[in-house]
């Protein structure tokens, strides 16, 4: 029994923003976390999620099929839970170390839905402005995305926002507007993402060094090291974002790994920045 205890004690005693997450979509955990936690064999969570005998609506609303990658680099099923779907399946989970967990979930979500909902939190929606004024707007925007462009590039400033004009269907920047639901601004926006952070496919002048394939690659390792990014696979995710492969890039030339480079260091600037965010709200969830 005091074994027992001791036990519930240690468990007591997790952070809980290790166990509940927050997105745009709002609050959740995932069935691995639940297993984890739990002491259960994955495959018998997902499982125990499959025969819950709930409506389909409210399966629908609160158990997301997602994936993961396992150690083999195999994708695997899973389910995103939400507050009320974990409080659905955990019902069938009994005994005591499964109720010390129950109450350590439920007070994790209600920490974090403290913290989203605290005056002050969600900040006040900027009043909607004239359309001539949001069209400014959005073309400051562009304009920004297109130096940087036009700087990885090497380009003149002036023929990258002729290019992307061109590519939009305009004889200028100055005509863009929101008609036919901002499709061709949407279009602008996937050029930009496209063009800066794909290589050029240049072959001319010296290639890549083995100096800076080993910088890209190290600044890939940093982005999952951070404590809300460990041992996820940026490598893979800089593939899909490049189309290049870190371990065997092929033949890049100098102007194009410097590129390569310019998009790994924004990636690690981001994850250090979601991190700083992460600590800062684990910080007040636990005060």
């Amino acid at each position: 029994m005091e074994d027992c205890q001791n036990s519930a004690q240690e468990l007591a005693a997790q952070p809980v923003e290790n166990i509940v997450e927050a997105d745009a979509r709002g609050m959740f955990t995932t069935s691995l976390i639940v297993a984890q936690a739990f002491e259960k064999e994955h495959k018998n969570v997902l499982r125990d999620i499959e025969n819950l005998e709930c409506s389909a609506l409210f399966n629908e609303l609160n158990f997301e099929p997602v994936e993961y990658k396992d150690a083999k680099g195999e994708m695997r099923p899973a389910y995103r839970l939400t507050r009320d779907g974990f409080a659905f399946l955990a019902m069938g989970f009994t005994g005591k170390r499964a109720a010390v967990w129950k109450e350590k979930f439920l007070e994790a979500f209600n920490a974090m839905e403290r913290w989203l909902t605290a005056p002050g939190r969600c900040l006040p929606l900027p009043p909607t402005e004239p359309d001539d004024v949001r069209q400014q707007r959005i073309i400051k925007i562009l304009r920004g995305l297109i130096a940087y462009w036009a700087f990885v590039d090497k380009l003149p400033y002036a023929v990258a926002e002729l290019a992307l004009a061109i590519h939009v269907g305009l004889e200028r920047l100055e005509d863009i507007t929101e008609e036919e639901n901002g499709k061709r601004i949407q279009a602008a926006f996937d050029y930009l993402w496209e063009v800066s952070n794909r290589p050029t496919g240049d072959m001319e002048g010296p290639g890549a060094t083995q100096n800076e394939m080993t910088m890209l690659r190290h600044m890939l390792t940093a982005c999952g090291q951070w404590r809300f990014t460990r041992d996820q696979d940026f490598a893979e995710y800089f593939e899909k974002l490049t189309g290049i492969n870190p371990q065997h890039p092929g033949r890049l030339s100098a102007h194009d790994v410097g590129k390569m480079l310019s998009t790994a260091g924004y990636l690690l600037h981001q994850t250090y920045q979601h991190t700083v965010d992460w600590n800062a709200i684990s910080k007040e969830i636990s005060e």
